[in-house]
């Protein structure tokens, strides 16, 4: 794997309020607890875990290198694009780091504190032993760690190695080398009709107000699917809403825990093939003839498929089971005939 350059970084959520905190004094940080092994796996990538605690170095813990998690790496193969969660070890002096992470916590401010919250990144000391603890981060007045003290200090470090803990199929690379996306939503987005705006919202559906004197709107057309006649081929891309169909983590050899999480909601590409020129007439025919949907529905599809032509036009959506929904825009939802998802599920 390439080695990875990266700066750390850290989240925050922000709210738009402030508040004011009071005065009180810090406690001294307790002992970080000691783990057998550092995983980068099966961690919160984004540090917002209940794994073990982070503090002080402890007694007779004698800490020779970091450990840094970085979550949302990618790397390419023959297999397709991985997300990967790579391990990162570094070395040198490690003098300012330890003084940094030893810093005490500010004093509670007195003034103004965004009402935010800052995920500080995963980072490990590690011992000769492989055993590790978490950094502390040292939080400033209004209860942050203060990422940037930390970084400052790992940036005097040198990167001696990187491994993979976990890598997860993002991109099949049959799904790379049709133009097909590796998901696709199990249920259509739709917008909602004048008359369920009008039932939901107090008063009734408001006009779009016009704009002020002197603005000039930009005209623009969604795009549309193609019309008979206007594509002589169309790729077919084909989902499964099946939990099989889902890739799943692949662990490293020495990685002794990793996430797995289930998305709902979600269809996984399951292969693609090309219609030819009279397949591709006789769905866009049944596609233009096809009729709005009488009834509402909301079953999710076990197999759907979406229809793209080389020209850029809108995807073509046909839900081969469950409701037989073909939704070409996000307005009507129309019925498929059996004839087209019988021409599709071949």
């Amino acid at each position: 794997m390439p080695r990875i350059r990266t700066r750390l970084r850290a989240v925050t959520v922000v709210a738009a309020a402030l508040v004011l905190t009071a005065c009180a004094s810090a406690p001294p940080a307790a002992d970080a607890e000691i783990i057998a092994e550092i995983s980068c796996a099966g961690s919160d990538p984004l540090g917002g875990d209940t794994g073990p605690r982070a503090g002080a170095v402890p007694e007779g813990f004698v800490p020779v290198a970091v450990v840094r998690c970085l979550p949302f790496q990618t790397a390419e193969d023959g297999d397709g694009v991985w997300s990967v969660t790579a391990r990162e070890r570094l070395e040198g002096d490690l003098a300012p780091l330890l003084a940094a992470q030893n810093s005490p916590d500010d004093p509670p401010t007195l003034g103004a504190c965004a009402l935010s919250m800052i995920i500080a990144p995963q980072l490990w000391l590690t011992d000769a032993g492989g055993r590790g603890i978490r950094i502390r981060f040292p939080a400033d007045g209004c209860g942050q760690p203060k990422v940037d003290l930390i970084e400052d200090a790992i940036a005097k470090l040198d990167v001696v190695r990187t491994d993979e803990d976990q890598r997860v199929l993002a991109q099949p690379r049959d799904a790379v080398d049709a133009g097909c996306e590796a998901t696709w939503p199990a249920q259509p987005l739709q917008l909602a009709p004048v008359e369920d705006l009008e039932a939901s919202t107090p008063g009734g559906a408001q006009a779009v107000p016009a704009p002020d004197p002197g603005v000039t709107g930009i005209p623009w057309a969604p795009p549309r699917a193609p019309a008979p006649g206007e594509a002589d081929a169309l790729t077919l891309c084909a989902y499964s809403t099946d939990e099989t169909a889902q890739p799943r983590p692949t662990p490293s050899p020495h990685a002794t825990a990793w996430t797995s999480v289930t998305v709902g909601g979600t269809a996984w590409f399951t292969g693609s093939r090309r219609l030819d020129a009279d397949e591709t007439r006789l769905v866009l025919e049944a596609v233009a003839n096809a009729q709005p949907s009488a009834e509402r529905c909301h079953d999710e599809p076990r197999a759907l498929v979406v229809l793209h032509a080389d020209d850029g036009s809108a995807p073509i959506t046909v839900e081969l089971d469950g409701c037989r929904r073909l939704v070409v825009d996000p307005l009507t939802t129309y019925q498929a005939s059996p004839q087209l998802i019988g021409l599709l599920a071949r």
